[in-house]
């Protein structure tokens, strides 16, 4: 039987070691800047993306070893947009992880540049990539821009702050959905499965799993945020920020996330079972996670 935590302990401390390596030292000029990058990096996440990125390496037939540098460019960009969603100018949140954001430890303007190298050095730790043919680092490149820009994560939060306290659509929420969140999940299973030296057909299922759990992760968060806001009269509902539950039921929103864990298992079906287990068992971690009522990796407080 698969160990899914055993599984994501192993390749979370593998992360956290490469992470480690890979960040200027916190006493490297410009000292405040390297030693805000790394506050931001080290504070808890569960590296839910690198993981992703590593497993989809191995199941299209490559070694994690292959997957070392997008997996960390995409945790790096990952942590780039979380320091700007809670700047003030857009979610205004004091506190992730149970930590001081970056803007609240260090300054505003901190946080801003903070941020700006994270974007940065995603892409230069990225062209350090070596996939095998037929993909080269520029593929990889053109990936990580294409999931990253005014399409992909950018793009999405524009119109998530452009529809926050507005009338929102189902159109408009699965935009954002899908920018801001789908967008990075397909980028890391694809750059995964290029350094695995996936074929076209595997490719595009392995970008159909992380599309649809990138769907089913953000529905899971909404669900999740639901249910503090329930058991806390006091909170803000969903923090101020979009959420699923505006134009849809929880057991409407829960029926919708099980559609998309299924059909992201489903995409997977060509391959060998014994390669597909961690990514599939992560699917079903989400869905156990909403049924119990707890939080799911990389919610707001925990990303």
């Amino acid at each position: 039987m698969f160990d899914l935590t055993a599984y994501l302990t192993d390749r979370t401390q593998l992360i956290e070691q490469e992470l480690d390596k890979a960040l200027r030292s916190a006493d490297e000029k410009p000292a405040l800047l390297h030693e805000a990058m790394r506050y931001s990096i080290f504070t808890g996440g569960k590296r839910l993306r690198p993981i992703l990125c590593l497993a989809a390496c191995e199941m299209a037939g490559g070694q994690i070893s292959d997957a070392i540098p997008p997996a960390l460019a995409v945790e790096i960009y990952h942590t780039y947009t979380l320091v700007h969603d809670d700047l003030p100018c857009m979610d205004d949140d004091d506190l992730r992880r149970g930590k001081p954001t970056v803007h609240k430890q260090y300054d505003e303007a901190t946080a801003v540049l903070t941020g700006d190298a994270l974007q940065a050095m995603c892409f230069e730790v990225l062209a350090e990539a070596a996939p095998p043919p037929p993909y080269t680092m520029i593929d990889m490149v053109k990936e990580m821009a294409h999931a990253a820009g005014s399409v992909g994560v950018v793009g999405g939060q524009v119109e998530d702050i452009a529809c926050t306290g507005k009338q929102i659509d189902i159109d408009s929420l699965d935009f954002i959905h899908r920018a801001k969140t789908a967008r990075l999940f397909i980028a890391s299973v694809r750059l995964g499965a290029m350094a695995g030296a996936a074929d076209k057909e595997s490719l595009e299922s392995i970008s159909s799993f992380g599309e649809h759990l990138g769907l089913a992760f953000q529905l899971a968060d909404d669900i999740l945020d639901g249910v503090q806001d329930a058991s806390n009269p006091g909170r803000l509902q969903g923090d101020g920020n979009l959420s699923c539950l505006t134009i849809m039921s929880a057991d409407e929103a829960t029926h919708l996330m099980k559609s998309h864990l299924a059909d992201a298992e489903s995409a997977l079906s060509s391959f060998d079972t014994t390669h597909t287990a961690p990514l599939i068992n992560i699917g079903r971690y989400i869905d156990e996670r909403v049924a119990a009522g707890q939080d799911v990796p990389d919610q707001k407080e925990d990303s």
